[in-house]
């Protein structure tokens, strides 16, 4: 795999998980309650714990989006500017 083949690929990952992310925000924007009616049998705990938990795996969602995909590719742009 060549760089510009890899940067191409991190380009499409960093795009997908981004939109992904959006789209997670946004249901939880305005959708948090419906979700939480939809998961309620399965989730245990209150409405508060379930909107904290949500908050939670979104920001690990967003850590490791930013670490494993926009990273790499910023890092990769750079090396191909400076050559």
């Amino acid at each position: 795999m060549t760089l510009a083949q890899l940067k191409a690929f991190l380009w499409q990952c960093t795009r997908l998980n981004f939109f992904i992310l959006l789209l997670f925000s946004l249901v939880l924007l305005f959708f948090t309650d419906q979700v939480f009616t939809l998961h309620e049998h399965f989730y245990g705990g209150t409405l508060v714990a379930f909107k904290r938990d949500l908050y939670l795996v979104m920001g690990v969602y967003k850590l490791l989006w930013i670490f494993f995909n926009a990273i790499p590719y910023w890092v990769l742009r750079s090396m191909e500017k400076a050559a």
